[in-house]
């Protein structure tokens, strides 16, 4: 896995791998890109030998646009609130940066029998898990403002301990709705943010707002 994600990975990348568990994949990816890979994760250490930082599972403590790439490894699903972490990706991440993104699809009734069980496995310790399937997740990250770079299914088969069906997606950072002016509500058109124009409800808010600095320039 750590090869697969390297080559997706630009040059001597800055690299942060959230719900990295037993650090096993930070530590070999460190390895290929020849840097120190940052793990986090909400236990108190963990058992590969890598730059490690425990977190409250909400926000991550590192620094604002300081990482190229983040990792997230079968990790979305156990979030409670996927957004509130892809929020935090995003934070994190410098400009045009990478969410590396692997998750388990309940495609068929093997895998929602197979999620199922991992549901009830992990509950007690992350709460309920939230699969979900492709489009799911395409709408998910769109709404955090990830544009898809690409995207393909993985075989169940390469973990015979846990056989779901899952998919690799390569996300970029884009403009969030949220940054957006208020009055200016957002839309997306071959994946890229666009301004539509006010509705007519927001209309008397823009006039007044425009009569206000009119005013407010004619009493310079």
């Amino acid at each position: 896995m750590a090869l697969e994600v390297a080559r997706v990975l630009p040059p001597q990348a800055d690299v942060l791998d959230v719900g990295c568990g037993n650090g096993f994949i930070a530590h070999h990816l460190s390895g290929l890109l020849g840097k120190p890979v940052v793990g986090l994760d909400v236990g108190d250490s963990t058992t590969a030998r890598i730059k490690y930082l425990p977190y409250d599972g909400r926000h991550f403590p590192v620094r604002d646009q300081s990482f190229d790439a983040v990792l997230l490894c079968y990790v979305l699903h156990h979030a409670q609130d996927a957004r509130l972490v892809l929020n935090e990706v995003s934070r994190v991440l410098r400009e045009g940066g990478l969410a590396i993104i692997y998750e388990d699809m309940p495609k068929l009734w093997w895998d929602r029998l197979v999620c199922w069980t991992h549901d009830r496995k992990w509950r007690g310790r992350t709460g309920p898990c939230t699969f979900q399937r492709e489009h799911g997740w395409r709408k998910t990250f769109d709404l955090a403002g990830f544009e898809i770079l690409s995207e393909r299914p993985l075989s169940r088969w390469r973990n015979l301990a846990h056989p779901v069906a899952r998919r690799f997606f390569v996300c970029r950072t884009g403009i969030p709705a949220c940054h957006a002016p208020a009055l200016m509500p957002v839309t997306r058109q071959a994946g890229i943010p666009v301004l539509l124009k006010p509705d007519h409800a927001a209309l008397p808010q823009l006039l007044d707002h425009a009569q206000a600095i009119s005013l407010a320039k004619g009493t310079d």
